[in-house]
């Protein structure tokens, strides 16, 4: 199976903590299921599996609903529908899956409440500044170069028609659904375990995570955010869900110096530039995945302060952090004051 484009801002490992202390006595038994897909590792773990299903009926529930995705949403499989929509003639209707259609229609709603920080079609601008599958460059791109690939760039380019899922492009646009797909996938694998009757679990795909029941009585999810450093793997603050989705994005770990001058893999989509503010992380807990991953990646590109207005304009529940002189900096909108008070 082939993976997934690798997201524009990347999302970072999530470490999922499943037990809190080894020595707790209510500790419930965790069935895990666990392997890869689109480019990245998934973990699905699980508690309390009703009597009429098995661990293999489960695996391969789990396992059609991240094929289901990938295949749809890849922009590495030529077949995939997106791929196919990419290659489609500018001003042809084409149908797309309801899937496709509900992950395209999300993402043209958060581009619209992000004044355009989240955009779909930025792919050219980011292949440009040599963060794409192509090498980096030798030089900063030429105004030209700009031109070009600005001319591909825009959501405003994209029409949808709901009546028969039918998606319509103004201009030679590339889609890529990477900031998105992931946590989509994860909604889809949480509500196939629903279906199944399954309530206590939680699903990461790429460090995006929902969980749904309380793993065992008055026992979270316990969920820590990575500390925002180059070389170092460690916990920056444990968090405790109960159903909800979790995304965090980050920008300390995929640059390249150029003359001196660092440039990020985040591309802001209003300018064609990568960013320059002192953002490094930014974590979104939301009902829905696929709405938690784009908003992470939104908030990298608006940076601290339009961020939190942002934030608190759409009542997002936004943990951010900043790198200063002085070392890390947190930020957090009303919405999140009640993950921190836990």
């Amino acid at each position: 199976m082939k993976k997934l484009k690798q997201s524009i801002i990347f999302s970072l490992i999530v470490i999922s903590l499943s037990i809190v202390g080894c020595s707790h006595s209510d500790a419930p038994d965790i069935l895990e299921i666990s392997g890869q897909t689109m480019g990245t590792w998934y973990s699905v773990k699980m508690v309390d599996l009703p009597k009429a299903v098995n661990t293999d009926q489960v695996s391969e529930v789990i396992q059609w609903e991240l094929d289901n995705v990938n295949d749809k949403m890849s922009t590495y499989q030529p077949g995939s529908e997106l791929s196919k929509l990419n290659r489609a003639a500018v001003s042809e209707p084409f149908t797309v899956s309801e899937d496709t259609f509900e992950v395209l229609s999300k993402s043209l709603e958060i581009w619209r409440l992000s004044e355009g920080a989240f955009d779909i079609t930025v792919g050219p601008l980011v292949n440009l500044w040599g963060f794409g599958p192509e090498n980096r460059p030798h030089t900063i791109p030429d105004p030209e170069a700009m031109k070009k690939a600005w001319n591909r760039v825009g959501s405003d380019g994209l029409s949808l028609h709901i009546d028969d899922f039918q998606v319509e492009k103004s201009k030679d646009l590339y889609l890529d659904l990477s900031a998105i797909a992931k946590g989509y996938a994860v909604d889809r694998v949480a509500q196939a375990l629903e279906d199944l009757g399954v309530r206590r679990y939680m699903v990461e795909v790429g460090g995006e995570i929902k969980v749904g029941n309380n793993k065992a009585h008055n026992l979270p999810w316990q969920v820590a955010v990575e500390e925002p450093v180059e070389d170092l793997r460690r916990v920056h603050r444990v968090l405790k869900l109960n159903n909800v989705a979790m995304a965090t994005s980050g920008d300390y770990r995929n640059y390249y110096e150029f003359d001196g001058k660092r440039y990020s893999h985040t591309i802001d989509p209003r300018n064609g530039q990568p960013i320059d503010h002192r953002l490094v992380s930014a974590t979104v807990i939301m009902p829905q995945c696929a709405s938690a991953d784009a908003w992470a990646t939104a908030m990298m590109v608006l940076g601290p302060k339009q961020g939190m207005e942002v934030a608190e304009a759409n009542h997002l529940a936004v943990y951010l952090i900043l790198k200063t002189e002085k070392g890390l900096v947190t930020h957090h909108s009303t919405a999140f004051k009640q993950y921190m008070d836990q």
